[in-house]
């Protein structure tokens, strides 16, 4: 168990829920995994084990089940003073029970609710979060509006709302996908250079750079159309993480993105949850902890 800052991968299978302990004492969790009871109640259970009843943000990507699956049962157990959620129109939320049951429970709950777009960020002492992608509904080029304006939802329109996530902390970097896939990861490369975002950051006081980064959430579990080779020769990971069940069909990770890592940076090293189980990192003693479940 990892004191202090930490970044917690669990193993949850083919879905994603990733928990952070900030070092001031808050905590993010994104995503909750797949409608299970069993895997619910992991997930519980392991943000409990670190003496936590209160998740200050609860960022959900996307309205797929193996991402909201377990968001009802989430908010049922603890605390939550915030939630971010994709910005879906009525339309488009008839599609998406579950989401349709989160927001509701959160305006019951009132549980402050932000939605998911690149103006969004959260600061603290020595940490900052921000949101790279997408751009806000109803902008050009907003992920949201392809989906909004669907006649029947398309799944790769799905995917491309998850949020681009950069988080530093302790001098380590973290980019967090969901399932956004190719245009979104150029998007987020572009946006660096957006004239309104830089001024929002210097605003903020924070900076992102994405060079290097210490740790990338690889999107959609691994899958071809995400991790293309733009995004990750920008990023050139020290270690890339995936999010995946042993029995998938799927093929994930797939091998044209595991050669796509290998030639953005040949040293990198590569963490998935079937094989190492819940993937954990923090700092000790000003230097980086890595522990695994299942392996080291």
């Amino acid at each position: 168990m990892l004191d202090g800052f930490s970044v917690h991968y669990l193993d949850v299978g083919n879905g994603d829920c990733i928990f952070i302990k900030l070092q001031d004492g808050k905590t993010i969790l994104i995503d909750c995994a797949e409608p299970d009871d069993k895997k619910a109640q992991n997930v519980i259970d392991y943000v409990k084990g670190y003496g936590v009843n209160k998740i200050d943000y609860f960022i959900i990507t996307h309205p797929d089940a193996d991402h909201i699956g377990n968001a009802v049962k989430i908010i049922n157990e603890f605390t939550i003073s915030r939630i971010y959620l994709p910005k879906l129109n009525e339309w488009a939320l008839e599609y998406f029970p579950t989401l349709q049951q989160v927001n509701q429970l959160a305006k019951d709950k009132n549980i402050e609710i932000k939605r998911n777009d690149n103006f969004k960020s959260i600061i603290g002492d020595g940490y900052s979060l921000i949101f790279l992608t997408p751009y806000p509904s109803g902008l050009a080029d907003s992920s949201y509006n392809d989906l909004n304006g669907a006649l029947v939802p398309d799944q790769e329109n799905v995917n491309n709302i998850s949020p681009i996530i950069y988080l530093e902390s302790n001098g380590l970097r973290f980019v967090f996908t969901g399932d956004a896939g190719s245009s979104q990861e150029k998007l987020a490369l572009k946006v660096l250079n957006d004239p309104v975002f830089k001024a929002n950051i210097k605003n903020l006081g924070v900076s992102v750079n994405l060079t290097g980064v210490d740790f990338l959430k690889l999107g959609h579990h691994g899958s071809n159309s995400s991790s293309c080779k733009e995004f990750l020769q920008a990023l050139a990971p020290k270690h890339a993480v995936v999010s995946v069940g042993g029995d998938n069909y799927y093929g994930h990770p797939t091998t044209e993105v595991l050669d796509r890592l290998n030639q953005a940076n040949p040293e990198y090293k590569l963490f998935r949850t079937d094989v190492h189980g819940t993937i954990s990192v923090g700092v000790v003693d000003g230097q980086l902890k890595i522990i695994t479940d299942k392996i080291n």
